[in-house]
């Protein structure tokens, strides 16, 4: 029998009710294992060890920041020990923007249809080479998006605070506040399709289409295709935001003065003067200057949709 391991995020109050539910729909087919999250970073340390054992599936059942731990474990892992491993998303977290690009779906019973299907496709996943906040070198990979500038302020205001009222209002205040308080930074960007040097307050390169609970800042966005999506968003005031939430939200692109679309297979951004912080996931990594790539077709993915 083929084996399903899932990594549960430990704080998810029906933690327990999915081990219950995930035994009726798939345990008379399959093995059936559960690692629960205690700390952070866990996820990713169970992952690396779940893709050494040889499982078939390994299954995150959680948040974009469950998501983007599992994916920094399978990646420590070499391509050639993980390449019959097959990697999916119960999302079931309080921010689910990866998910929303592949429309996945919370219930068992649509995860036992995309196994029974075999629906799956190649999964382009990010790799960033940067140096953390206390100067240390580091890679970090992300399967949804990444950027630099407000978003990285966003991320920091949001996990720090609670989210009491729901992923959406947590998002939004955090926007506003970091709006109200956060300068322009200045950066020097090069690409081989893609150059830029100036004042950016955001600059957004993507796997998948959404990020900040909903926000479709990547319309163009594709997860199989080896491509960085690229959204720049240079001198974009608050009201030019509190305007465009609406086209935001139904992912499309802007026709907004200040804001740039793009796409390339790998980046160089560089701080020119105060430093710049660098977001994955919606989780603070590290600062500028830093190289990002898009590593092409690198895991397999359940999902019906197939770009």
């Amino acid at each position: 029998m083929k084996k399903i391991t899932f990594v549960l995020h430990g704080k998810h109050l029906r933690k327990h009710r999915i081990q219950h539910e995930a035994d009726k729909h798939l345990g008379k087919e399959f093995v059936t294992d559960y690692f629960i999250t205690r700390s952070s970073k866990s996820a990713e340390d169970f992952a690396e060890k779940i893709a050494n054992s040889g499982t078939d599936y390994l299954i995150a059942v959680g948040g974009d920041g469950t998501m983007h731990e599992v994916i920094n474990g399978i990646m420590h892992v070499p391509q050639k020990q993980r390449e019959k491993l097959i990697t999916g998303l119960l999302p079931v977290g309080s921010g689910n923007d990866f998910a929303r690009t592949l429309k996945l779906s919370g219930k068992i019973s649509y995860l036992q249809k995309l196994i029974t299907s075999n629906s799956v496709i190649n999964l382009d996943v990010g790799k960033i080479e940067c140096t953390t906040l206390d100067g240390k070198e580091t890679t970090v990979y992300f399967n949804n998006i990444a950027g630099v500038g407000l978003d990285a302020e966003v991320a920091k205001r949001v996990n720090e605070g609670n989210k009491i009222y729901g992923p959406n209002i947590a998002y939004y205040t955090a926007t506003i506040k970091s709006f109200l308080n956060y300068r322009k930074k200045q950066i020097k960007v090069s690409s081989a399709d893609f150059n830029y040097e100036g004042n950016v307050l955001l600059l957004s390169f993507a796997n998948a289409k959404y990020f900040g609970s909903g926000l479709g800042i990547a319309p163009h966005a594709k997860v199989n295709d080896g491509k960085l999506a690229l959204t720049l968003a240079g001198d974009v005031s608050l009201l030019d935001y509190l305007k465009n939430v609406g086209k935001l939200r139904k992912c499309v692109q802007l026709n907004l003065p200040g804001v740039v679309y793009g796409e390339t297979e790998s980046i160089n951004i560089e701080p020119i003067g105060e430093p710049c912080f660098i977001e994955a996931d919606g989780e603070l990594v590290g600062k500028l200057p830093l190289k990002a790539t898009m590593l092409h077709n690198e895991i397999k993915f359940l999902t019906e949709v197939k770009e």
